[in-house]
Parts: C-alpha cells; sequence; structure tokens
C-alpha cells in the first residue's frame, strides 16, 4: 500500500487497534494458475508475534480452502470509514485556488503466510473469541455457549480455521493533515452534517 510519512501510521499498538476497530477484512489470495480472489471475511485479532497473528475460518465449500495453497503469501486490508471531501469545505483553498476533490480515510494493509487449521475444537475456540469480542460491551451478550452443543458442534465439522501470523504491517490515514488548521475545523463540521454514519465517524478521527 502506497503510503507517505505525513500519512502513515507505524505504532504497532494503533494498527492493531484499527484492524480490531473493523475486522471485516478483505482478504486477497492468489490460488493455483494465477487467479487472484479477493474475500470479504471477519477476522480476529490477536496480540501474538512481532506483528500480530490473524485468525479466521472459513466453510469447507469456500474458494479458500478449495484452491489455496497451505502456506501461500496473502494480502489483507483493513478499512475505516471514509468519505468524499468536497473543496468547497476548504476555508484558505478558497483564497489559494488549490482546491480538488479528496477522499479521507483510514486503512491497514497486513501480510504474511496463511496456515490452515482443520481442527474442530480449535475452529470451536476461534468461534468463541470472536463472537466475545464483538458482543463485548452489550447489556446481553450472546455467547457461543448459548447455542446447542449439538449445533456448535455440526458448525465446526463443517468450517475450516486458518491463521495468519504477519509478517508486515502498514497503515494509513489520509485525514486532511496536508492542509491548514482551519481547512481541517471546516472539513470536520462539514463531515458533521452528512447524514452518512461513516461521514460522522470520520469526522471523530480527523486531527483539527
Amino acid at each position: 500500500m502506497h503510503t507517505q510519512p505525513l500519512f502513515s501510521v507505524e505504532p504497532r499498538h494503533e494498527l492493531l487497534q484499527l484492524m480490531c476497530a473493523y475486522p471485516l477484512a478483505t482478504l486477497f489470495t492468489v490460488a493455483d494458475g494465477g487467479v487472484m480472489d479477493a474475500n470479504l471475511l471477519p477476522l480476529e485479532v490477536c496480540d501474538l508475534g512481532p506483528h500480530g497473528t490473524l485468525r479466521g475460518h472459513v466453510a469447507r465449500s469456500h474458494s479458500l480452502w478449495q484452491s489455496v495453497v497451505d502456506g501461500s503469501s496473502v494480502t489483507v486490508v483493513f478499512q475505516g470509514p471514509n468519505a468524499y471531501i468536497s473543496p468547497r469545505w476548504y476555508v484558505n483553498g478558497q483564497r489559494s485556488g488549490r482546491l480538488a476533490p479528496s477522499w479521507n480515510y483510514v486503512a491497514v494493509q497486513a501480510q504474511g503466510p496463511l496456515r490452515f487449521i482443520d481442527d474442530p475444537a480449535w475452529v470451536l475456540s476461534h468461534l468463541a473469541s470472536l463472537t466475545a469480542s464483538q458482543e463485548a460491551g452489550r447489556a446481553e451478550p450472546w455467547s457461543l455457549s448459548d447455542a446447542s452443543p449439538e449445533f456448535a458442534e455440526s458448525a465446526s465439522q463443517r468450517l475450516v480455521g486458518f491463521e495468519i501470523e504477519l509478517q508486515s504491517l502498514t497503515g494509513k490515514r489520509f485525514l486532511s493533515q496536508q492542509r491548514t488548521e482551519a481547512d481541517r475545523r471546516s472539513v470536520i463540521a462539514q463531515l458533521e452534517r452528512e447524514t452518512s454514519p461513516a461521514a460522522h465517524a470520520l469526522a471523530a478521527l480527523i486531527v483539527p
């Protein structure tokens, strides 16, 4: 992922936090024959290894299990809130004429080898952890133990787990850092007036 120092996110804990906050990631793989595939998958982010570890699962009928060789290098992209930025929102830009439409966003690219785990017990443990992370903070959190043991066991038999021990992490925050403070404050105010929840979430990430 292309980035520049001004927009780069480097602290490991910040990258993992971003990934945990937006766990529905796009997993890019290359199968036999050089065919590239992209799949949206909810991933469990684990603070293990130099760059972290990702854990996930797919059905046995899924192309990931059917076509990707164990140990293959993969790329995973986590994307946070994003929104179009109108040139009319730039206060100082109106004076200087240095205007162009833009798009603000937050993203993390993770890379490493994918290792399949064909173990129902591992799958159950992973599903319990993934569910707990998403149910945390709810008034009445649901847990895997709320499902019947027979149903959970049957599901684990139909799924295959996988783990990606990350070898590299690249983060990017493109949040109008190159603009003046007045421009950024204006962008925040305009995003807060938008109807999109993503625009509101993005406004909260911009530093005035």
